[in-house]
């Protein structure tokens, strides 16, 4: 039996997470930060079109297994979502390259809390997640994003400062 997967949240280096295209006022903290998350009428938004990238640094290396990704049920939510695994300086000319995951999400994926799973080869020991979120359910300009989950759990490693001497 594997080890049991956990909401990622203690694990994110929630200082140095970025947001590319996202609306001032409408930022990534919205959707990330426990207490935020949870407030539907608290958004992440795009601000030019519909696209956004989210990149999310780790304190430490995970394992991912499934993503939760919510927004409103007004056509603004994600629809086509690609995860890229430790590529920290991910922008829109790059990101057409193949991800570790790519899904088209279902309007009620979309809206509810249903789990993304994550192929479990592809998101061993990462460093950094990157979500691009290439369209809207609706089709529109503008991507608003209510809720970002990220469930895995750390990978265990020595920290060879803390080894004593003999």
């Amino acid at each position: 039996m594997g080890i049991p997967e956990t909401d990622l949240i203690e694990e994110m280096d929630l200082s140095s997470v970025e947001c590319l295209n996202m609306a001032t006022g409408k930022e990534w903290g919205n959707a990330v930060k426990p207490g935020y998350r949870e407030d539907a009428g608290l958004l992440c938004q795009s601000d030019d079109d519909e696209q956004l990238i989210v990149t999310i640094p780790f304190k430490q290396l995970v394992n991912l297994t499934s993503l939760i990704i919510r927004g409103p049920a007004d056509g603004t939510a994600p629809r086509t979502v690609k995860v890229f695994v430790n590529k920290p300086n991910l922008s829109f000319d790059n990101c057409g390259k193949k991800a570790a995951e790519s899904v088209v999400l279902t309007a009620e994926q979309a809206t509810g809390d249903e789990k993304i799973e994550l192929d479990f080869t592809q998101f061993q020991n990462v460093r950094v997640v990157s979500i691009f979120v290439d369209d809207n359910q609706g089709g529109g300009d503008v991507t608003n994003v209510a809720k970002i989950v990220i469930n895995g759990h750390p990978v265990h490693t020595t920290n060879m400062s803390e080894l004593k001497k003999c």
